[in-house]
């Protein structure tokens, strides 16, 4: 075990005995040691991530403060809540346990942590069966402990400070990685670099150095850039005024040039598809005269028509400055369909569609194969009884009209559901397995904390006022 594993669990005791959110601080910080191995030796084949281990922490927390088990289970079987979430988690455990020895040695798939990635094997049940499941199940509790607590002001807020010191943490790894390995000691990064899955950390496109900071490659310090830079994005004009504001601004600059310096085509493709929703949004905002953060508008617009400008004058003056940017975007997105990594994640996403074509549309169980796009992971894992339920959760947060929100809430919720649309385009493009991570489940978990409309119908409100919290619902200091 590495001294950042052994660092990690030192601190594990003092975060799950303290009062504070300090285990919402750490989930968010450690969001990019996704290279670190918390197991002694090889994990036994089986990789923990940090990230992982605080989330338990966190869940644990919640459960134990009072009541909040009674409102964990009223929030999981609410179909409008998360009772898509719960019929998933259900059936996709069942999948696990019978699938893989329904169809074992029929069907042909890409195991998940096999050492072969070049080729598919006969499916039998595996160890990936229960840790994928285990994982799958740690963002689903995730979900619920935040659909319970998510309607604190004070979890909000503690929230949106985390966001910002998991993006500087993200930018800093980022930057940590550049200087090592322009220095020639990218050997110093070995530490965080344990798991034992394939790892490509010095790696070259068009003469420049992909950028992977502490996870196992471009792709997916990439994307989690323009995730996180997403989130931010989305929720800025909830951050207060002045010097929140500017610090939020500051860390998703950070996290787009970051972006940029991954040369990862995912981020690219990604990063588009936010621009193209911010521009949704910025008109949104213009035609809404009572939008949160509509009084930015014009700042925002000028900062873009200079960038803009810049550029331009740059291209038309200098066009050997910006030559190289552009080599490197033929290279990486133009040409990327004659890469072996595309040819690679392609067979992957055929295997996977093949296996759900086998097994008659049931899947061959979760955590028996991997893919490179998530809808097709979730096919040939859980079928179209999982699919329909898991993305129909998502679709059902995406489209929920929040009812009696105050002007910050619905702003809230809709950075959040915004802040999906980019995740969910990017998990079309590399989502090798149906787990959603954590950071989504805690979106997922935010937006289902409003109780539903028919809950109130019932009673008013849901969980009891309390004076202490201005009728949210009451949590203990240490439900956090």
């Amino acid at each position: 075990m590495s001294w950042p594993a052994i660092l990690l669990w030192a601190i594990l005791a003092p975060i799950a005995l303290s009062s504070g959110p300090a285990a919402l601080y750490a989930i968010s910080v450690v969001a990019g040691f996704m290279s670190l191995q918390m197991l002694p030796g090889e994990g036994g084949g089986m990789n923990l991530l940090p990230q992982s281990v605080f989330a338990v922490v966190l869940i644990g927390k919640v459960a134990l403060g009072r009541g909040n088990l009674l409102r964990a289970t009223e929030a999981a079987l609410d179909p409008v809540r998360l009772g898509l979430f719960t019929a998933f988690m259900a059936y996709g455990i069942l999948t696990a346990l019978l699938l893989p020895h329904m169809f074992a040695g029929l069907v042909e798939v890409i195991p998940v942590g096999g050492a072969d990635l070049t080729g598919g094997s006969l499916l039998v049940p595996r160890s990936g069966n229960v840790t994928q499941t285990g994982y799958m199940l740690i963002s689903y509790l995730t979900a619920v402990a935040f659909a319970v607590i998510g309607s604190r002001p004070d979890v909000r807020r503690h929230y949106l400070q985390a966001l910002l010191w998991g993006g500087a943490a993200v930018i800093a790894a980022g930057v940590i990685d550049l200087v090592c390995y322009r220095a020639g000691m990218s050997a110093l990064l070995d530490p965080f670099r344990t798991a034992s899955y394939t790892l490509l950390t010095d790696v070259e496109a068009a003469g420049t150095k992909r950028v992977v900071g502490f996870t196992p490659e471009a792709s997916a310090y990439g994307g989690l850039c323009v995730s996180a830079a997403s989130t931010i994005l989305f929720l800025r004009p909830v951050y207060r005024e002045g010097r929140q504001r500017l610090a939020a601004t500051a860390v998703l600059l950070g996290l787009l040039i970051m972006a940029a310096l991954s040369t990862s085509a995912t981020a690219y493709v990604c990063g588009g598809v936010l621009a193209a929703v911010y521009l949704f949004d910025l008109a949104r905002r213009f035609l809404d005269r009572k939008a949160l953060g509509r009084d930015n508008l014009g700042w925002e617009l000028g900062l873009l028509s200079i960038v803009a400008l810049i550029a331009f004058a740059v291209a038309a003056i200098a066009p050997q400055r910006v030559a190289p940017l552009f080599d490197v975007f033929d290279k990486v997105v133009l040409q990327k369909s004659a890469s072996y990594s595309y040819y690679q994640r392609s067979m992957w996403t055929r295997t996977g569609w093949q296996a759900f074509l086998d097994t008659g549309g049931l899947g061959a169980g979760l955590g028996s194969l991997r893919t490179s796009n998530w809808t097709i992971s979730i096919l040939g894992s859980t079928g179209v009884f999982g699919a329909l339920l898991l993305i129909g959760h998502f679709v059902q947060k995406l489209l929920q009209r929040g009812v009696g929100l105050s002007r910050e809430d619905a702003a809230f919720a809709l950075g959040l559901k915004l802040s999906l649309l980019p995740y969910l385009a990017m998990t079309q493009l590399g989502g090798t397995i149906p787990d959603i991570g954590v950071m989504a489940a805690i979106t997922l978990g935010f937006l289902s904390s409003a109780p539903s409309e028919a809950a109130r119908r019932l009673r008013q409100p849901p969980f009891g006022p309390s004076p202490a919290t201005d009728g949210h619902p009451a949590l203990p200091a240490a439900g956090l």
